[in-house]
């Protein structure tokens, strides 16, 4: 790859030594392609790795000689690392022509409209498009690196990646095409991760693909379709697969369980696992409860004492008795749905009080085990579907010196 380093107007000679270190490579190193890292140069100069970044940005850009534009020829330039690392060197297209491309395409699709609604529309979608186009700026700017990734969004992210990654590890599919395994229990645990790795900078905005599934509200601001969004990943393919092999590593473990978050999400996939069960079983056999705050505080108390497995069955029992209700005279559905919360209630206290047993079950066919839940429980307690047969307490519990949790295997739902 031939490169060149471009300087702006007015740069100290102290600036050009730490651009030109910045931005000096190693000839045919994939892996790790820059000689000095920011903190290397940071140490020479007395600067934190940030500042380095910053006056390398402010100071100087990368051109890449032979990565040209396919339709007007410019070469492309990169401003930090994060843009050199992340470049699509196959077919790139300039932000110019990418707009003019762009506009003329809105252009044929509404050729039939009027002349002035059309070009009310295209200034509009104009600065729509500078706005996205800015937040993914803003979102290339702010990548953190490698080392600097909090635990928590590590092991989002090696979710999201087996489960929605593409084969060449650059983008994602949408939620609503991934028709194998489901990243989290439920679609709302599954956008709160989306969401979350996008305000983090880990996943950047497909602007190509993503154009439609996203609006601007009455504020000017971005509202986004996550079910429907792609994304690009913010690292290259080698720094991906770095990431994933990270975290395997008992340390990496080590990293995310004493991590304050981590009890907080186990008990969020917990509690979705619920809802998602409570769902299910209403629906077979039709009846619509409630499922708001006051239902999830309740599976919340159970889940403090009991596992999803168990309280599977609390659920089970509860809908089943609602639906048996709804069968005597003048109860209708909404009276039944409504006493299946009750009926979830009374079971908890009958088994804590020990006035009936309690019963664990496999989890149900229509309830597969999700890539979250694989990768925080499974793969960091290295017990298989621990998070299905155990509380979250009791997983912590066996970190503690001589304590283990022993695998058992219970009959599936009738």
């Amino acid at each position: 790859m031939k490169t060149k380093v471009a300087y702006k107007l007015d740069i100290t000679e102290d600036a050009k030594t730490i651009c030109d270190k910045y931005w000096l490579r190693i000839k045919n190193n994939t892996e790790n392609s820059f000689l000095y890292s920011c903190k290397e140069i940071g140490d020479e100069f007395g600067l934190t790795y940030r500042e380095v970044a910053k006056i390398a940005e402010d100071n100087a850009y990368l051109i890449i000689l032979d990565c040209q534009c396919v339709n007007c020829s410019t070469a492309k330039f990169c401003c930090n690392r994060i843009e050199f690392t992340s470049s699509y060197l196959d077919s790139w297209e300039c932000e110019s022509c990418y707009l003019k491309a762009f506009h003329r395409r809105q252009q044929d699709s509404r050729r039939d409209g009027t002349e002035i609604a059309l070009q009310q529309q295209l200034i509009k979608e104009n600065a729509f498009i500078n706005q996205l186009m800015q937040f993914r700026e803003t979102q290339l700017y702010s990548v953190p690196s490698l080392d600097n990734i909090n635990a928590i969004d590590h092991y989002l992210l090696v979710a999201v990646l087996t489960c929605l990654g593409t084969d060449n590890l650059r983008s994602t599919i949408s939620l609503s095409d991934n028709l194998d395994t489901r990243l989290s229990p439920s679609y709302s645990l599954d956008t709160k991760i989306l969401d979350r790795l996008m305000r983090k900078n880990l996943l950047l905005v497909n602007i190509e693909n993503s154009y439609e599934y996203v609006r601007a509200n009455e504020d000017c601001l971005l509202q986004f379709d996550l079910c429907k969004m792609t994304f690009d990943f913010a690292y290259s393919p080698d720094q991906l697969q770095k990431l994933i092999i990270d975290s395997k590593y008992d340390s990496s473990k080590k990293r995310l369980i004493y991590n304050f978050e981590y009890k907080e999400w186990c008990q969020d996939i917990q509690l979705e696992e619920c809802v998602s069960y409570l769902t299910y079983c209403s629906k077979n056999n039709n009846l619509a409860p409630i499922i708001d705050a006051k239902m999830a505080s309740l599976l919340n108390t159970c889940l403090l004492h009991y596992s999803v497995s168990e309280i599977y069955y609390i659920i089970w029992e509860g809908v089943e008795r609602a639906s048996s209700y709804c069968n005597k005279l003048g109860i209708d559905k909404k009276r039944a749905s409504e006493s299946v919360y009750s009926n979830i209630q009374k079971m908890y206290e009958n088994i804590d009080s020990q006035l009936i047993e309690n019963k664990k079950y496999s989890r149900d066919d229509t309830h597969p085990k999700s890539v979250l839940t694989k990768t925080f429980f499974d793969e960091v307690h290295r017990i298989e579907d621990c998070g299905f047969r155990h509380t979250v307490d009791d997983l912590l519990k066996q970190l503690q010196p001589h304590k283990n949790i022993s695998t058992v295997y219970y009959p599936r739902l009738l």
